[in-house]
């Protein structure tokens, strides 16, 4: 729960830079898919988010985190203990033996947060590559030649 808790601040940390950035104040830098992979390995859609995809990123988290909810729900049960003296308690155990539904339920929702999982990790991937091309399409150089002069130009151009 703790650990949940730390990865949604870390999240939220991350997220509120970069709303607040306008587009002017952006500028381009290249970013590293190897990275973007590696952060959304971790924490899913975090790659997404690192490479300016940030509703994506916020999507892939939430259906990452919902199938694997999910999937431990359909093994575990869940006891929520409250006492007098306002202490609560979360007590989860393993099902003493699921149902042949239960068991399919929680089977398919596993394979299927193993399917988007790595999904997420080589779309962070894709978008990071994605971000360096409309990124080298925004920065450019020119060689020029003057016959006239004899003279050589060399031009590097940044688009916004």
């Amino acid at each position: 729960m703790k650990k949940g808790i730390l990865i949604y601040i870390v999240l939220l940390l991350l997220l509120l830079p970069a709303l607040s950035y306008s587009a002017d104040q952006y500028t381009f830098s290249r970013k590293d898919p190897i990275l973007a992979g590696a952060l959304s390995w971790y924490v899913p859609g975090l790659g997404q988010i690192y490479s300016g995809a940030f509703l994506k990123g916020a999507a892939f988290f939430v259906i990452e985190e919902a199938l694997l909810i999910g999937t431990i729900l359909t093994f575990a049960e869940l006891k929520l203990d409250v006492t007098g003296s306002i202490d609560i308690g979360l007590n989860i155990k393993s099902k003493e033996s699921p149902g042949r539904k239960e068991q399919r339920k929680g089977i398919i929702l596993g394979v299927l947060f193993i399917i988007i999982h790595f999904v997420d990790v080589i779309d962070a991937v894709n978008t990071t590559r994605k971000y360096n091309r409309s990124f080298e399409k925004n920065f450019y150089t020119d060689v020029g030649y003057s016959a006239d002069d004899k003279t050589y130009t060399l031009e590097f151009n940044q688009r916004f």
